[in-house]
């Protein structure tokens, strides 16, 4: 009785999430019901070129019915019966329109949740970066707000700070499908205190951690640190769930992450191995060794001032260094071994992106990535895309938010149309962000000749005569 009961139970919280992919039917996934994580939806206002309440919502238009295997289904999620969330989306815009610092809020929204209540010391200013070009707004507090499922429920979590202090901050948590406000701090400027709200029957916590949230930390980062279980929940979510890559010119995109997969993830090694091959450059295999520098030799390289220093330190001793060689063959010959560094700029740069990009798949992580068109061809770039949207290797509701160029995306059948998205700046100095969607295109538009001649917005304005022909 007590195995049936097992097997009925876990009948209950197993979900059959399915796609269509090529008009086929495919299972992607075997979702236990407390595991689905994923971005709903961003919330952000005063925060670098933006000024006003922006929104970057990853719900799916249900009237869109092309690509559907670039959504994850939340039947399995309470109160979310017929929605579908995506799996990527794209921001576009002209240089300079704010479309970085649409990732940049994001970033720091994660950033101030892991590091407030460790890092900060009381009194330090919190590094916001309000709008600088309106009266007041750099005095007005900056506002973040993420809507997300977590472990299979929704929580709403949100906070507002200026460089001073936090002014506000809110969870509500929707496990059963209905609001349970767990707990709000709202700093009263006239009584010089935090009025916080009700303990409730979902939600407790003692005077003891409130008196230990500083004016400059976030509850829930403060209760992570000491062991309350459903603040850790949220705060476990940014750390382990949310990451950033920067892929532009002076972004430091190392091959490190891909190598170390040999060693502690070889499937994932194997399958970036077979990509690497797939993207036509004649690679054959790659190989990574691992060689131990005794201190003898570091003492016989270094020069004498850098060796002095790391001696005074107690700096000096073995190091590992890690070796990279990719395997080419031409037609009837032997494969060769070449050093990684002596690859192309492409090369290394889809090495170094691989590997990140394979382990987000296989973790389910949410990932935001600057310029991910930076030292790839776009065809590249396509294929990447195509991972994410791969049932077969996307079975976890990874995400993928990136800012881009690349126009030939728009009329590759790459992307939906609700997943495109433009930053533009006003007149008055400020960004707006909003949807292809708000422009209604006919289906039989091309969103890549509209976009190139501005329909959308989102391009460079370039005065006549300021490149004059002869």
């Amino acid at each position: 009785m007590v195995l049936q009961s097992a097997i009925l139970m876990q009948k209950k919280l197993i979900k059959h999430i399915y796609l269509q992919e090529n008009g086929n039917k495919v299972d992607i996934a075997l979702y236990f019901g407390n595991t689905l994580t994923m971005l709903i939806e961003f919330v952000f206002e005063n925060h670098r070129s933006f000024r006003a309440e922006q929104r970057l919502s990853m719900v799916a238009n249900n009237h869109d019915k092309s690509l559907p295997g670039h959504l994850i289904d939340l039947e399995s999620v309470s109160g979310f019966r017929g929605v579908n969330l995506l799996k990527g989306a794209a921001l576009y815009g002209a240089n300079a329109s704010g479309k970085s610092n649409v990732l940049d809020a994001l970033q720091f929204m994660d950033y101030f949740v892991e590091n407030s209540a460790i890092k900060l010391q009381p009194g330090d200013a919190i590094k916001a970066q309000p709008f600088l070009l309106a009266p007041g707004a750099a005095n007005e507090p900056s506002r973040f707000e993420i809507t997300a499922i977590i472990e299979g429920t929704r929580y709403q979590y949100g906070f507002s700070v200026t460089r001073e202090r936090v002014t506000h901050e809110i969870l509500v948590a929707y496990p059963k499908g209905h609001a349970q406000k767990w707990f709000e701090r709202r700093w009263d400027a006239h009584k010089k205190k935090y009025s916080w709200s009700s303990p409730t029957a979902n939600f407790r916590y003692d005077q003891a951690l409130k008196d230990k949230t500083r004016d400059n930390a976030l509850f829930v980062s403060t209760g992570a640190q000491w062991n309350h279980k459903q603040l850790d929940t949220i705060y476990q979510w940014f750390k382990k769930t949310m990451h950033f890559l920067h892929l532009g010119v002076n972004a430091v995109l190392t091959p490190g992450h891909t190598s170390s997969l040999a060693k502690k993830e070889p499937k994932i090694f194997e399958q970036a191995v077979a990509l690497l091959q797939r993207a036509d450059f004649g690679l054959v295999g790659a190989t990574v060794e691992e060689h131990q520098i005794p201190v003898e030799d570091l003492k016989a390289h270094l020069p004498p001032a850098m060796l002095k220093k790391m001696e005074e330190k107690g700096d000096l001793r073995e190091i590992t260094e890690t070796e990279i060689k990719l395997q080419h063959q031409a037609d009837g010959m032997d494969p060769v071994a070449i050093d990684f560094d002596s690859e192309s700029a492409g090369t290394q740069r889809f090495f170094a992106l691989v590997g990140p990009w394979l382990e987000m798949l296989e973790k389910g992580q949410i990932v935001c990535i600057d310029e991910l068109e930076s030292s790839l061809h776009p065809n590249l770039v396509a294929e990447f895309l195509k991972l994410l949207f791969c049932a077969k290797h996307n079975r976890k509701g990874a995400q993928v938010i990136f800012t881009t160029h690349n126009s030939t995306l728009l009329g590759s059948k790459i992307l939906r149309r609700d997943q495109i998205w433009f930053t533009e700046k006003k007149p008055t100095g400020d960004t707006f962000l909003y949807p292809l969607t708000d422009y209604k295109p006919r289906n039989t538009e091309s969103l890549e000749k509209g976009y190139l001649t501005g329909r959308y917005g989102g391009v460079p304005y370039i005065p006549e005569g300021l490149c004059p022909s002869k």
